[in-house]
């Protein structure tokens, strides 16, 4: 249901540092974990895992390249073969809505940042917050390698998921979880499917010397022995069935948000809402996955962000999976990132955990270097 990140300590400046891990928040598909070194630092980053089949943990050398500096927070997205259907169904809205509720729980000044197919409802709960709460709006916003507009420079998957008709998809790629499961009877688009596509795509990239052959014979994170590249890439989960055709009609047939079309709870998303936010965007010049263009295209959206607190950066040479794991991630993404984030860290800090606004959604559960428009283009 759920999987390791295996984080209990690391080693900073030659001094051993103990990491303490605990669930903060729960919802029936989605729990909000925290990794914060004791006292747990002021500084807080919220990572949204992407809905991609992928468990939460894909994002473990993100989470240890922002600690102990910071405390790390993310939506550690639950199995939904092993998620009750009383528990309810699961959508692009409910998507969006845990987003939402992150940020509430954390509170202002909260650096928020978001990685491939969690780039669009990320966006879309910024400007939820900036619309409703905007005391509440993050000091900023980092979106890794997500398909905001997919049209802008389309990929062979978007071409794939653009050919079909939505039924058609449906017919062929859900299933019904078989009682012997906690969700038993719940439609999803299953594990094995999704295994299937991944390693037509590894196989792909191996017959062309792409970067998953890299990846995988020359694997360049933190701890290849525990937790290699390739069992992050190939260990996935059942997604709620509702979310998966979503997710697709919304950005990759309708791109609803590009055309002002997206609502939430009934109401459109007005991404000109966001104001206070900074924002930055990331690709990889050889992304194959989200092309250049794709990501960036939310600062269109987001037209009254002042110049000044918004980034664009293509890193050169790197691909899809450089951007979160990895070599490219640890020595050229991470400074970017946490360089932008100083830039704009004169905001009110948040005020303890204890003290921020109530949460609005009653499923919640506790549980104990200058900035400029345009394209900065990262080279090594």
């Amino acid at each position: 249901m759920r999987r390791d990140f295996g984080i209990s300590e690391l080693v900073e400046n030659g001094r051993r540092v103990e990491i303490r891990r605990r669930d903060i928040a729960r919802l029936p598909f989605c729990i909000l974990g925290e990794f914060a070194g004791t006292p747990a630092p002021q500084d807080r980053v919220l990572l949204i895992a992407p809905l991609s089949g992928h468990f939460g943990y894909i994002l473990r050398e993100m989470v240890l390249g922002f600690l102990p500096g910071s405390a790390v927070y993310v939506t550690d997205w639950l199995d939904a073969r092993f998620v009750p259907q009383s528990a309810g169904d699961f959508g692009f809205d409910e998507n969006i809505e845990v987003i939402v509720e992150s940020i509430r729980r954390l509170g202002p000044g909260v650096d928020v940042c978001a990685l491939c197919q969690a780039a669009v409802p990320t966006l879309a709960a910024t400007a939820v917050i900036a619309q409703q709460e905007p005391c509440l709006a993050p000091r900023s916003l980092t979106l890794i390698a997500g398909p905001v507009d997919p049209l802008a420079n389309p990929t062979r998957v978007v071409r794939l998921l653009r050919q079909r008709p939505l039924d058609a998809i449906a017919t062929s790629a859900l299933d019904k979880v078989a009682s012997t499961f906690p969700g038993g009877g719940r439609l999803v688009y299953p594990a094995v499917h999704q295994l299937s596509a991944l390693l037509a795509y590894y196989y792909r990239h191996v017959m062309s010397g792409g970067e998953l052959l890299s990846k995988t014979l020359d694997d360049d994170g933190l701890d290849p022995v525990h937790f290699p590249f390739f069992s992050l890439f190939t260990t996935l989960m059942d997604l709620p069935a509702k979310y998966f055709l979503e997710n697709i009609e919304t950005v990759f047939l309708e791109r609803r948000p590009c055309t002002g079309q997206l609502k939430w709870r009934g109401r459109r998303v007005d991404f000109t809402a966001i104001r206070d936010t900074a924002l930055m965007t990331i690709e990889g010049e050889h992304d194959d996955i989200a092309a250049p263009g794709q990501t960036s295209a939310a600062h269109r959206l987001c037209s009254n962000i002042p110049g000044g607190m918004r980034r664009r950066v293509v890193q050169t040479g790197a691909g899809h999976f450089s951007l979160f794991y990895g070599r490219t991630w640890r020595e050229r993404i991470l400074p970017e990132i946490n360089a932008f984030r100083r830039m704009h860290s004169m905001k009110p800090r948040l005020l303890p955990l204890g003290r921020q606004a109530p949460l609005s959604h009653s499923n919640w559960a506790s549980v104990r270097n200058t900035p400029r428009d345009g394209v900065a283009v990262a080279r090594g």
